[in-house]
C-alpha cells in the first residue's frame, strides 16, 4: 500500500495535481482506498462490497452526446443535476424500499449518492436536455461542429 501512495504521489507531481482527478472519478478513489484500509485492518462485523453508484454510460456520435445516468429506485424529486465546465454531477439520495424492515442482504444501493462525470465537450447549461424514464436519465447536448478556414499556402 505504502508503495503505491509513493507511485500516485510522483506521478501526481509530474502531471499536476489534477491528474488523478482526471483518471479516476473521486468516489472510486475513495472507495478503493476504503476497501484497501479494511484489508489492511482486519474489520469485523458486516463487510459491504464497495459500489459505484449510479452506473453511468457515455455515447458519442458526431453530432450529437448522451450521457445515460442508471437511477433505480430514485425519485425524479430525490435527484439533482449540476453542470462546471465539461464536468457534469449527478446527486441525490435513494431511500429504502422497505424502511421499517431490518436488511439482512442487500446488493442494492441506499443513501446518498455524488458522481461526476467528464463530457468530451465543454457545454452551457442550456445546451443539455435531461429527460428522466423508467429509472434511467438521459443527458444529451447536440455538438457544434466549427470548421475553419481554409488557409492558402504560397
Amino acid at each position: 500500500m505504502e508503495k503505491l501512495k509513493q507511485w500516485m504521489d510522483i506521478a501526481k507531481n509530474m502531471h499536476g495535481g489534477d491528474f488523478w482527478n482526471n483518471i479516476f472519478d473521486q468516489e472510486f478513489a475513495k472507495q478503493f482506498m476504503n476497501e484497501q484500509q479494511g484489508k489492511a485492518g482486519g474489520e469485523s462485523g458486516r463487510v459491504e462490497k464497495p459500489r459505484t453508484f449510479p452506473s453511468i454510460e457515455i455515447l458519442e456520435g458526431e453530432k450529437e452526446v448522451v450521457v445515460v445516468i442508471e437511477l433505480p429506485g430514485v425519485a425524479k424529486e430525490n435527484m439533482e443535476l449540476g453542470l462546471n465546465g465539461n464536468i457534469l454531477t449527478i446527486k441525490g439520495k435513494v431511500n429504502p424500499l422497505q424502511p421499517q424492515l431490518t436488511i439482512t442482504y442487500s446488493e442494492r444501493f441506499n443513501g446518498e449518492f455524488q458522481r461526476q462525470v467528464t463530457l468530451p465537450d465543454t457545454v452551457t447549461p442550456n445546451q443539455l436536455s435531461a429527460k428522466f424514464w423508467n429509472g434511467l436519465l438521459f443527458v444529451s447536448y447536440q455538438r457544434t461542429i466549427e470548421k475553419g478556414e481554409t488557409i492558402p499556402i504560397e
